[in-house]
Formats: C-alpha cells, sequence, structure tokens
C-alpha cells in the first residue's frame, strides 16, 4: 500500500503566483502613498506662497500707517525664500491694495484688501473687504 504522490510543481506555481499577487498590492499602496505625499507637499507650498502674500500685504498697511500717501508698492520684494508684488490702487481715504505672492517652488498666491485710511498720523488703516485667490 505504498502510494506515491507526485506534486509536478503545483507548490512551486501556487508560490510564485502568491508572490506575484503581493507584489503588485504593495505596489499600488506605493502609487498611492507617493500621490498622498505630492498632495501633501503641493499643500505646504500653496500655504507658503499664501504666507508671502500676506507678508506683502501687511509690509504695505505698515509703510501706509506712516505715509498714507504711498502708492508705489512692490516688486518682487524677497521674502521667506519667495517674493512678493504688492500694488496699490485708488484714491485717500479709500485704496485697494493687491499682493501677490510666490513661494520658492513657483506657486502663487494672492490677497487683495480693500481698505479706508483715517485722517492722522499714524494712520490707521481699516480692512473693509479682505479677497484670496480670487
Amino acid at each position: 500500500m505504498n502510494k506515491k504522490i507526485k506534486n509536478n510543481g503545483t507548490v512551486l506555481l501556487v508560490t510564485v503566483f502568491a508572490i506575484a499577487l503581493m507584489s503588485a498590492a504593495v505596489a499600488a499602496m506605493m502609487q498611492i502613498n507617493t500621490e498622498e505625499i505630492q498632495l501633501v507637499q503641493n499643500r505646504i507650498y500653496a500655504a507658503q506662497a499664501m504666507t508671502v502674500a500676506e507678508a506683502g500685504l501687511n509690509d504695505a498697511f505698515s509703510v501706509l500707517r506712516t505715509n498714507s500717501s504711498w502708492d508705489s508698492g512692490y516688486n518682487n520684494k524677497s521674502f521667506n525664500d519667495g517674493s512678493y508684488t504688492v500694488t496699490v490702487t485708488g484714491s485717500l481715504p479709500n485704496l485697494t491694495i493687491e499682493s501677490t505672492g510666490t513661494s520658492q517652488q513657483g506657486f502663487v498666491a494672492r490677497v487683495e484688501a480693500d481698505i479706508t485710511i483715517g485722517t492722522s498720523s499714524p494712520y490707521i488703516v481699516g480692512i473693509d473687504n479682505l479677497r484670496i485667490n480670487e
């Protein structure tokens, strides 16, 4: 009653199939993780651009508090490895300040404020309307 069992490579075939299936699953997970990392980096760069744009707006407010007739703005002023451009339009006491910030990676954000300036020095700058990335 001795019977010999012949496997003819079935175990090897099942093992190779299982390894191939696990490899495909790991590759898919790595692709998803890579995309998630890129999305997070993009959000960080966009936040950096917004920070630079807000810095430009605050810089303009600072100058306007001491000199209400300032209207020259800034062109590519460096800040935090990026730069901002500020434009001033309108006539006193109502002005519109637009600040465009660019991060080191090239992401761009825009902040625009309609403001009213007080009549005596130090001039009070009141924000009437604030628009972000419009």
